[in-house]
C-alpha cells in the first residue's frame, strides 16, 4: 500500500466508495485527472505474470454459465477480472491495499456500518429477523506462475462500501460515490476548516469545467496523459488549496456537504472560470505563432543577405531585417514571458485538459 499523502498538502487523495474497481472508463478518466491517489480498501489486485487470455476465457465461461442472470457479487468479481489486465497501467494512481488470501481484513466497526447500510438500502427488517452477514471476502484464482499472488480478492458488494467508509474516516480522506442509489451513512470528514477536503471539492468543480468534452481514456492512455500533465498538477493543487481558504470563509460551521459543494461551484464560476478564460486567451493568441515564425525568418534572412554584400540593396535589406528581427524577438520574449506566467498560475492544468478535449482521444469500456 502506498503511503498516505496526508503530510503532503499538494497531494489529493480519496477513497472510492461505489465499487471494488472503477465502474467504467468515464469514472476512471474523471478521477484520474482529479486525484493523485484513489484507494479501494480491502481489494487485492495481482501483479503482472498471470495469463490474460485465460482470464478473458474464464470471464466468458462464467457469463455463459449464469446465462446473463448475474448476482451482484459475481458481477463485481467479473468487473475485477476485467480490470486486472489494466491494473499495471494505473497502479501509481489506483491503490488496492488488500492482501491475497481469505483472511478477513476489514476495518474495525465495519460490521456495524454494514447493518446501517443494509437498513438504508433495503429498509426495515421484518419483526424478529436477525441479520446474518457473511461479508466475504471472495477470492478468485487466476492462471499464473504463482497462485499465492495471482488471484483477486475483495469484500462483497455490501461490505465493500462499509469498509471504504471506515477506511476513509480513520484516515481523514474524502469518499467518492458515483451511484445515486447507494447511500452514505454519514460524511466521514467534516468540511469545515479541512483544507484538503475543500480543495478536493474545488478541484472536482474546476475540472468539471472541461471534462464534459473530454472523451474517456483507456487505462494506458490515461497513464500517458497523467504523465504529460504532471508538471502542471502540483501548482494546480496548490492553487486549489489557496482558494479553499476563501471557501472556508463563506461556509458556516456545520454546513452540509451539499451546501459546501454549492458554495464551491459558485466560487469556481466566479473566480476560476474567468481566470481560465483569460489564460486561455493568452495561450490561444493567434499572433503567437506568427511572431515566432517571423522572428525565425528575420534572424535567418540577414545571414543570407550578407552573402550578397556586394549589392547595396541586398546589404540595406540585411540591415532592415536585422532591426525587424530584434523588434520581433522582443515581442516573442514578451509573449513567452506571459506564457511562463500562465504556466505558473496552477490553472494551466485546466487549460491542458481543455486543449486535450479539443483533440481526438481513445475511448471504449474496461469490460
Amino acid at each position: 500500500m502506498s503511503s498516505s499523502g496526508s503530510d503532503q498538502p499538494d497531494t489529493l487523495e480519496a477513497v472510492y466508495y461505489s465499487h471494488a474497481v472503477p465502474r467504467n472508463l468515464e469514472v476512471l478518466t474523471t478521477l484520474g485527472l482529479i486525484f493523485d491517489r484513489l484507494y479501494f480498501p480491502g481489494v487485492y489486485m495481482p501483479p503482472p505474470g498471470f495469463d490474460q487470455k485465460a482470464v478473458e476465457s474464464e470471464i466468458q465461461r462464467i457469463i455463459s454459465h449464469f446465462q446473463g442472470r448475474l448476482d451482484p457479487n459475481t458481477r463485481q468479481m467479473l468487473d475485477c477480472m476485467s480490470f486486472a489486465p489494466h491494473y499495471k497501467d494505473v497502479a501509481e494512481f489506483c491503490i488496492f491495499p488488500g492482501k491475497p488470501g481469505r483472511i478477513e481484513q476489514f476495518e474495525g466497526l465495519v460490521h456495524d456500518v454494514v447493518n446501517q447500510l443494509e437498513l438504508m438500502v433495503f429498509g426495515p427488517r421484518p419483526e424478529g429477523e436477525i441479520p446474518i452477514h457473511y461479508g466475504g471476502p471472495w477470492v478468485k484464482g487466476l492462471a499464473g506462475d504463482d497462485p499465492t499472488v495471482h488471484q483477486l480478492r475483495a469484500p462483497d458488494t455490501l461490505y465493500y462500501p462499509a469498509n471504504a467508509l471506515v477506511f476513509a474516516a480513520r484516515r481523514n480522506l474524502p469518499l467518492v460515490n458515483d451511484l445515486e442509489w447507494l447511500p452514505v451513512p454519514g460524511i466521514p470528514v467534516d468540511p469545515k476548516a479541512n483544507a484538503k477536503l475543500l480543495a478536493t471539492i474545488l478541484t472536482m468543480e474546476s475540472v468539471s469545467l472541461v471534462l464534459p468534452r473530454l472523451k474517456p481514456l483507456q487505462p494506458a492512455a490515461l497513464r500517458d496523459f497523467r504523465e504529460e500533465l504532471a508538471p502542471y498538477m502540483k501548482p494546480f493543487r496548490v492553487a486549489m488549496l489557496k482558494l479553499s481558504k476563501e471557501l472556508n470563509v463563506v461556509i458556516q460551521a456545520g454546513a452540509s456537504l451539499a451546501e459546501v459543494q454549492k458554495q464551491a461551484r459558485f466560487l469556481v464560476q466566479t473566480d476560476v472560470y474567468p481566470k481560465l478564460a483569460e489564460l486561455d486567451a493568452v495561450i490561444q493568441n493567434p499572433h503567437k505563432h506568427w511572431y515566432r515564425r517571423a522572428v525565425d525568418l528575420a534572424k535567418a534572412a540577414p545571414e543570407l543577405a550578407a552573402n550578397f554584400a556586394t549589392l547595396p540593396v541586398g546589404l540595406a535589406i540585411a540591415k532592415v531585417l536585422a532591426k525587424i528581427a530584434g523588434a520581433l524577438a522582443d515581442v516573442r520574449d514578451e509573449q513567452l514571458s506571459r506564457e511562463k506566467q500562465v504556466s505558473s498560475t496552477g490553472l494551466y492544468y485546466l487549460l491542458k485538459l481543455k486543449a486535450a478535449a479539443r483533440e481526438p482521444s481513445a475511448s471504449g469500456t474496461v469490460l
